[in-house]
C-alpha cells in the first residue's frame, strides 16, 4: 500500500537564512570591470610593441631593397667596364679620393674613356645611395689579393660603416665575415 502525503511550502520557507543578492553584491562588478581593463591595456600595449618591431621591419626591408638595387646595379657597370685603370676609378670615385670635377663627356664629339664612365657610373651611384642614407665602398675582397679585378662592393646603413675591418662599427672582419648586427651588404664584382 502506497501512502500519499501533501506538503504546502510557501516563498517564505525556501529563503530563510538566505542574504539579499543586491546589498552582498556590492563592488564585485568594479573589479571585475577593473580586471578586465588592466587585462586589455596588457593586450594593448603588446600590439603597440609588436606593431612598433613590424614598423621597424619593414623600413629595414625597405632599405636593404634600394642597397640591393644600386650595388647590382654599380657591380653590373663594373663589369661591363672592367679595365684595370676603370677599376680603380670606381674605387677612387666611391671613396672620395678623386681629384677633379666628375667628366662630363656624353656626346659623340667628346667620348669617354674607360677611367671616365668609371667615374661618372661610381658618382651617380653614389649619389643615389647617399639620397637613401646608404654609405658605398669598394675594397679589394679580402683573401684575394692576387686576383686585383676582384673588387668588393659594399652598401651599410644606420651606423654601420661601409668597410671591412678591426672598426667596431665596420660591415665585415678582415676576412669578409659579416659582424654582428651590422647593417649591411657586400657584393663581389669582377
Amino acid at each position: 500500500m502506497l501512502k500519499h502525503y501533501s506538503f504546502t511550502v510557501s516563498t517564505s520557507d525556501i529563503f530563510v537564512n538566505v542574504p539579499d543578492i543586491r546589498y552582498s553584491q556590492k563592488g564585485v562588478g568594479l573589479i571585475e570591470v577593473m580586471v578586465a581593463v588592466l587585462i586589455l591595456a596588457v593586450a594593448v600595449l603588446g600590439f603597440s610593441a609588436l606593431q612598433m618591431q613590424a614598423v621597424k621591419a619593414t623600413d629595414e626591408s625597405l632599405i636593404r631593397t634600394q642597397a640591393t638595387s644600386i650595388v647590382r646595379g654599380l657591380a653590373e657597370n663594373m663589369r661591363a667596364n672592367s679595365g684595370e685603370l676603370a677599376l680603380v676609378a670606381y674605387q677612387s670615385e666611391i671613396a672620395g679620393t678623386t681629384t677633379g670635377a666628375v667628366p662630363t663627356c656624353n656626346s659623340m664629339t667628346n667620348s669617354c674613356s674607360a677611367e671616365q664612365i668609371a667615374r661618372k657610373e661610381a658618382k651617380a651611384s653614389k649619389t643615389s645611395a647617399n639620397a637613401y642614407g646608404v654609405s658605398l665602398g669598394v675594397i679589394n675582397c679580402p683573401g684575394t689579393s692576387g686576383f686585383s679585378k676582384i673588387k668588393c662592393v659594399i652598401a651599410a646603413w644606420d651606423d654601420t660603416k661601409a668597410e671591412v675591418g678591426t672598426d667596431a662599427d665596420a660591415c665585415a672582419d678582415v676576412s669578409g665575415v659579416y659582424k654582428t648586427g651590422a647593417s649591411c651588404l657586400i657584393v663581389e664584382a669582377y
